[in-house]
């Protein structure tokens, strides 16, 4: 683990980042206080495609217009 003030981190950010990548822990700090801990990540998940993205999107979009049709028409339903 290596600590490092705020102002080294930006100045040398790229190399900090490859250091953790590779498996170094990097504690970022403020006037010397703790603030950030910089982390591989290690193995993610495959990002989803594009196509699936877009299928769920269109899901989302449905419900939420049902919604606001319910919503609409429960107010409709006050006013009238």
């Amino acid at each position: 683990m290596v600590q490092v003030e705020i102002g080294e981190a930006r100045n040398n950010l790229a190399e900090l980042i490859a250091r953790a990548a590779s498996g170094e822990e990097i504690i970022i700090a403020q006037a010397g206080k703790p603030m950030v801990r910089l982390v591989s990540m290690g193995e993610t998940e495959p990002e989803s495609s594009q196509g699936e993205v877009q299928d769920d999107l269109s899901e989302e979009l449905e419900e939420n217009n049902s919604l606001i049709e319910e919503m609409l028409s429960a107010y409709e339903e006050e006013i009238y």
